[in-house]
């Protein structure tokens, strides 16, 4: 007599194996999202420091990544710019309203944002809201009055 599996056994390990994989392939895929998101707010932060030094160096801010000494980073998703409209550095995720503004301190402007970082989100965006509160923020009480639409602002700093 031969011995082995039956059709129906392996259908059964066949059909344990997709289930899991269903399970396990968002959470990983949250898992990464979450490490890119990670790892634009630490270079953020990254040029944030290097503004600085610059203008400790030079009295002014720059928005040319050649005169800051960085190249523009490149992370799967994500975007990063000198904005110097609203005197700060925005990264932002494609597709998404997700976005990190990290205000720089230069005492020539009047913004109430000046030396914060913040988690902005358009509030009907629940994916983007969810990272914003996910990173153990809290909500900042006045209205963020930078973007037009109903957008949220989540204090990183």
């Amino acid at each position: 007599m031969k011995t082995g599996f039956t059709l129906i056994e392996l259908l059964v390990v066949v059909l344990i194996i997709g289930i899991l994989a269903a399970v396990a392939v968002p959470q990983y895929e949250t898992a990464v999202e979450k490490s890119r998101a990670t790892q634009a707010f630490i270079l953020g932060k990254h040029l944030v420091e290097a503004e600085e030094l610059f203008f400790l160096s030079n009295g002014r801010y720059t928005d040319d990544w050649d005169e800051l000494g960085e190249t523009q980073p490149q992370i799967k998703g994500w975007a990063f710019d000198l904005d110097f409209t609203t005197e700060n550095i925005r990264v932002k995720r494609d597709n998404s309203t997700l976005h990190y503004r990290f205000f720089l301190r230069d005492l020539n402007t009047n913004t109430s944002y000046a030396g914060r970082y913040l988690c902005v989100a358009q509030s009907s965006d629940e994916k983007a809201m969810s990272v914003c509160r996910s990173l153990g923020t809290s909500e900042i009480p006045e209205d963020y009055s930078l973007m037009t639409g109903d957008y949220k602002a989540f204090s990183l700093n």
